[in-house]
């Protein structure tokens, strides 16, 4: 009888075990599908969509075309060389912002402006990006489940590689530097722990405990290099490095006393590449300005702003909503002057971009999907001990809202979403943390809910806006 017995529970066990595989080939096989159909819309969006239909994007192609034949970041004083054309009304050029991006892949765009003139060129190195890392999440999605809340439940993150944009850069290094934090099989951790590509423990740093294998500081190189450019991009995806900076603390903290100096020997030839490709940046400006880059910036914004933001134009005659801290204005100054901020933030952080009117019911259904979802993962994190991690991500998250509610403060009033995407990145990092969650199909289903109506509506709804039919008609005839 009890040989029976344990024989029925071997069947109720494999049966159980078989069924959880089929659910995770299931949410596989879904997940695949839609980023796949995500990737698909943003090279319809790309191809098809007249220039300047996206934000700042004459100014941007601007950059790109004028970096076609350079390797360096100009003194935005120069005259005569064109520099003058990447101004925007802003009365500042994005060539000279400490990225990389233009410099990089403006030779991209170059080699497809060689075949493809009368068409969007200068799109295709952002749906490159957006390529590599579709294939990346792809590869990735059987094993890490959880990289869909990081990329695959958000419009905004899709569109941002349909255009030509510096985010498209800077969101893909700050996904893929979660994705490794998060997945300890990582190339991240196999350098940290001193392990070789196939994942075993390297005898010499295993034995001696330092860091001195060409291998690991070749991958430690590697690494200062990726930390380097994200310390090159958008100030809000510094939330990015901080979580990775603290996870990183803490496992140095937790480490076992004899493995500490060779970690932390690891950490400082990692931070200092990355703070050597900071420094390198700042001491060109040094270069160009001296200790007097703000005059060079405030001479250059009296010579290109628009009149409504010229600081030369009198304050009552200026853009009210422009540089409102410096004009004396209190922050509740701005909410008054427009008292749908976090709605249009939010509105934009789920879809392209800010809808005053009209869809009411998507915007509704993804609300309530994403307040599902980071509900369920606090829940479970603070039922399995997770607490200080799911506290430290949300007050992260809160303050990227925070962030971008002083960028319009002390900047321009522009509710934007895509300065909110440093969220997805913090709450993909959650979902990493809840293992066991998603082996709840009921979660599963949450999540592919939420990639489904972000997906019907990037391809339903956004295409029929960003794209005008009269200009196809156009392009094609050409």
């Amino acid at each position: 009888m009890d040989i029976k017995k344990t024989a029925d529970g071997g069947r109720i066990a494999q049966n159980r075990d078989m069924s959880t595989q089929n659910r995770n080939r299931i949410y596989v096989y879904m997940s695949v599908l839609i980023l796949i159909g995500a990737f698909l819309v943003a090279c319809m969006i790309a191809f098809l969509s007249e220039p300047g239909k996206h934000p700042d994007e004459f100014d941007v192609k601007a950059c790109m075309d004028w970096c076609m034949s350079r390797w360096i970041w100009p003194d935005m004083r120069q005259m005569g060389v064109g520099l003058g054309d990447t101004f925007s009304g802003y009365g500042y050029t994005k060539v000279c912002n400490y990225t990389p991006y233009f410099l990089i892949f403006s030779k991209i765009s170059y080699v497809f402006k060689q075949f493809m003139e009368n068409l969007p060129y200068y799109r295709m190195p952002n749906l490159l990006l957006m390529a590599v890392l579709t294939v990346y999440i792809i590869r990735k999605i059987r094993d890490n489940n959880w990289l869909m809340l990081g990329f695959g439940i958000c419009v905004q993150a899709w569109y941002i590689f349909s255009y030509v944009t510096a985010d498209a850069e800077d969101f893909l290094l700050a996904f893929i530097s979660i994705a490794m934090l998060a997945d300890r099989d990582s190339f991240l951790w196999r350098t940290l722990e001193g392990k070789t590509v196939s994942g075993q423990t390297d005898p010499n740093v295993a034995r001696h405990g330092h860091i001195f294998d060409i291998r690991i500081v070749i991958s430690c190189i590697v690494l200062g290099i990726m930390y380097g450019l994200m310390l090159l991009g958008k100030p809000y995806y510094f939330a990015t490095l901080f979580l990775t900076f603290v996870v990183l603390i803490c496992r140095l903290i937790k480490s076992e006393i004899n493995n500490r100096k060779s970690l932390l020997g690891r950490y400082i030839l990692i931070a200092g590449i990355a703070f050597a490709i900071l420094a390198g940046r700042a001491l060109l400006d040094l270069h160009y300005y001296g200790f007097d880059k703000a005059q060079a910036k405030a001479q250059m914004s009296e010579m290109y702003s628009d009149y409504d933001k010229n600081p030369t134009t009198p304050v009552e005659e200026q853009a009210p909503t422009y540089h409102m801290a410096s004009k004396g204005y209190a922050l509740s100054d701005m909410f008054e002057h427009e008292p749908k901020w976090f709605a249009l933030s939010y509105r934009s952080f789920a879809a392209a971009s800010i809808y005053y009117e009209g869809h009411m019911l998507f915007f509704s259904v993804m609300g309530l999907l994403y307040i599902a979802i980071y509900a369920w993962l606090g829940i479970y994190l603070c039922r399995h001990g997770d607490v200080p991690v799911f506290v430290f991500c949300t007050v992260l998250n809160i303050g990227s809202v925070v962030a971008s509610v002083l960028n319009s403060y002390l900047i321009d009033c522009q509710p934007q979403g895509r300065y909110l995407l440093p969220v997805l990145l913090a709450t993909c990092y959650l979902g990493s943390r809840a293992v066991g969650l998603w082996e709840k199909r009921a979660f599963r289903i949450v999540v592919l809910t939420a990639s489904c109506v972000s997906l019907l509506f990037f391809g339903l709804v956004e295409t029929r806006t960003l794209i005008d039919l009269g200009y196809v008609r156009n392009l094609l005839s050409v």
